[in-house]
């Protein structure tokens, strides 16, 4: 069963992001974080190495559960 949550306008991508890339730098990385620009708002992956450099422009933001491949919420 698919979660539906009331808030889905608050978790909306970045018109330029692309899941299998960093947002900044454009790396295919093994591991992308999922974190919001503060500027707009929108959430982007990121690589790590581009998340530490540039933490005062995004926040890790889990504020609630994602579904994804290791479990789901119900």
């Amino acid at each position: 069963m698919k979660c539906t949550y009331l808030d889905e306008k608050c978790y909306e991508f970045h018109k330029d992001d692309t899941a299998q890339r960093c947002f900044l730098c454009s790396e295919n990385s093994r591991k992308l974080f999922i974190v919001r620009q503060i500027a707009s708002m929108k959430m982007v992956h990121m690589c790590g190495e581009c998340m530490v450099s540039n933490s005062s422009e995004y926040l890790l933001d889990n504020t609630r559960p994602w579904e994804g491949d290791k479990g789901s919420s119900k």
